[in-house]
């Protein structure tokens, strides 16, 4: 039995806390408290040790259930209960413990505090009831007296109160990220669309400056001719920038699909190669190839073309940020699995590495984080000087990914960068190979 004397005495003590206050009742909102309990002097005496206090503004109202069963009746008609004050022993050894279940598990109800408190705490230990029930606290009716209740009381209501902020939070949360999908979507459709709708007054603005060059309309004096060169530049550079926009839209609308071939590693090498040489020899950069003698004759499993893209993409972006005289490299090599590789679990035996070497400017610590997201190009000054969208090394990593690889770089600045494309390869190899080096431009 509670001493009721002690609680008499004991409820002024907290009258002068900042977040206790004496307030008329019928101006407040309240916090709903349930008592849960057999025995009615409990009930009286609880009111009365609380009746003339508020936590943030609030004044506290009480509900009454007299056995577990009621209380779980009353639960379900009010779930905006704050706190309940819940005896364990009532009509049954454990009504108390069903009712803190039926709380947590029926009602899936986190926010409400389970304060039991018990006359006979011998009956259910206290550190098995608080893991074994998810209560929040749990107190003998002997050392309940006022100021232990205050304390209770106030400090349930504050994790009751953050727990609703979270959760409000969490819930406006959800409400955002719906809303981000949906305009996300909407972006990505916009992109697509405008891609395809640009590409086709372009593509006719080309072949007209193409049917011009050719002099298919007629003669051209040389000063005309280079100016339709520009044109054909210009017009080139802004498809390039438009195909990679739709790419783009395509990767985060998860709308790219892979046409899987097998394709020879060397021939989709060298093939890449060709495309950007002419780059190359016009900026008087030495282009290099090598590639192990046994990966002249493997195959793999890819989209040849996408993966193409991403090889001249690296290649490309490496002779566009090398100055005239350097070097860029393409490196072809086998790595063996490791015994604790985490794409042991895709059962493939080794890996083929693919990196693009260059003497570039180099990229810049805090440049780094940038590489990878979209629409963002580097803030160094020199990147300032070449062309670009900001989106290749986006969609390289997109493509590589798509095939379960990954894509990795190192770089120093006014010394070159290093990206490497790692993929996994599931056949075997002989253990020995000789290198083979070939200068492309010559």
């Amino acid at each position: 039995m509670v001493n009721d004397e002690l609680m008499v005495d004991d409820m002024m003590e907290f009258a002068d806390e900042d977040e206790i206050s004496q307030v008329s009742s019928h101006s407040l909102e309240s916090w709903k408290v349930l008592i849960v309990d057999d025995e009615v002097e409990i009930h009286n005496i609880t009111r009365l040790a609380l009746q003339d206090f508020s936590f943030d503004n609030k004044r506290l109202h009480f509900l009454s259930a007299y056995s577990g069963a009621e209380s779980r009746q009353m639960m379900t008609d009010n779930p905006d209960i704050a706190v309940i004050l819940l005896d364990v022993i009532m009509e049954s050894d454990d009504a108390g413990l069903i009712t803190a279940k039926y709380i947590r598990e029926t009602l899936q109800n986190r926010a409400m505090r389970i304060i039991l408190r018990t006359g006979q705490p011998g009956q259910v230990p206290e550190r098995q009831a608080i893991i074994d029930y998810d209560i929040d606290d749990y107190k003998t009716k002997t050392e309940f007296t006022s100021q232990k209740l205050f304390t209770t009381i106030i400090t349930a209501l504050r994790s009751y109160k953050a727990y609703k902020s979270l959760e409000s939070l969490n819930v406006n949360l959800e409400r955002t990220n719906v809303e981000l999908i949906r305009v996300t979507k909407l972006k990505d459709e916009f992109l697509s669309n405008m891609s395809h709708e640009l590409r086709t007054p372009l593509n006719g603005i080309l072949g007209m400056a193409e049917c011009l060059h050719e002099e298919i309309f007629g003669a051209i004096n040389p000063s005309q001719k280079d100016a339709i060169a520009t044109i054909q530049s210009s017009g080139n550079h802004l498809l390039e920038l438009i195909q990679d926009m739709l790419d783009v839209s395509k990767l985060m609308a998860g709308m790219l699909k892979l046409d899987i071939k097998t394709v020879a590693i060397a021939d989709l090498c060298n093939s890449s190669l060709e495309v950007v040489k002419q780059k190359a020899i016009k900026k008087q950069i030495q282009l290099t190839m090598t590639i192990s003698s046994n990966l002249e004759v493997i195959k793999i499993e890819i989209d040849e073309r996408r993966f193409r893209q991403v090889l001249i993409n690296l290649l490309d972006n490496a002779i566009k940020f090398t100055h005239s005289g350097g070097k860029v490299s393409l490196d072809v090599r086998m790595e063996s699995k490791k015994a604790d590789d985490t794409l042991a679990m895709l059962d493939c035996i080794s890996w083929i590495d693919l990196s693009v070497t260059d003497t570039d400017i180099g990229i810049s610590q805090g440049d780094r984080d940038k590489l990878f997201k979209p629409f963002i190009q580097l803030d160094s000054g020199l990147s300032r000087n070449y062309e670009g969208s900001g989106l290749g090394l986006v969609i390289v990593k997109q493509i590589v990914e798509l095939h379960g690889g990954s894509i990795d770089f190192s770089s120093q600045i006014g010394q070159g960068s290093c990206f490497t494309v790692r993929m996994p390869y599931r056949n075997t190899l002989p253990r020995s190979y000789s290198a083979l080096h070939s200068t492309l431009n010559q």
